[in-house]
């Protein structure tokens, strides 16, 4: 995996870890779709940034 984007991910997810605990501490009530949809739409966003690896020669 590419270290830049470990170097993102893993204070993401400290990030909605805290968030999560926070609010628990707090007896709010949370909903946990945001937080899935906010991780889908990042890797989603990746993977259409990642590299591609070039193809080889194209046929006329």
């Amino acid at each position: 995996m590419n270290r830049a984007f470990l170097i993102i991910l893993v204070p993401a997810i400290l990030v909605a870890l805290g968030y999560v605990l926070v609010f628990r501490l707090l007896g709010l009530s949370l909903v946990y779709l945001r937080f899935i949809l906010g991780g889908v739409v990042f890797v989603a966003a990746a993977y259409w940034l990642w590299p591609k690896k070039p193809r080889g020669p194209q046929k006329a």
